[in-house]
């Protein structure tokens, strides 16, 4: 039976913290780092905000997206996280996720962006094989570490 993708809820923001936290350190082989998990924590409660989650029944999240939404007269939203927990990675579901929330931007954007780091191969081709472009080369604000900002219009 296939994850359902639900929104989220502040009930969900321990829980995705956590596995923004295990992602991030299976990413770079490093042990979880409390830091970041208090960042994505600061994160989760950004609003306007859409939160999608990947559900298992009885099962913690197994991914989930957090995108800050447009404000003002800008209709380009920011994916802020996409995670998928390090055990179920490389099944299709950062994709599902992925198309999920963007399917759900659609209707209150016109473009998102994300950042990447540059070093991520795996996450930029993901998201080159689903149309998303670099539009230039920054660092995260949080670590300094280099990165590659991407776009897609909806």
């Amino acid at each position: 039976m296939a994850p359902d993708i639900t929104t989220g809820t502040t009930a969900d923001h321990p829980a995705c913290a956590d596995l923004w936290t295990a992602a991030i350190a299976h990413r770079d082989g490093t042990a979880p780092d409390p830091a970041v998990h208090a960042r994505a924590l600061r994160k989760l409660l950004h609003t306007p905000r859409l939160l999608l989650v990947l559900r298992d029944p009885d099962r913690p999240p197994g991914g989930y997206t957090l995108t800050h939404l447009p404000t003002g007269t800008d209709r380009t939203a920011h994916l802020t996280h996409i995670a998928i927990a390090p055990a179920l990675q490389g099944g299709g579901r950062g994709r599902r996720l992925l198309e999920a929330t963007l399917a759900r931007l659609a209707e209150t954007a016109d473009a998102v962006t994300l950042q990447v780091l540059h070093t991520n191969t795996t996450a930029r081709a993901l998201y080159e094989s689903t149309g998303w472009h670099p539009v230039a080369h920054t660092r995260f604000a949080d670590s300094g570490r280099p990165a590659v900002l991407y776009r897609k219009t909806l």
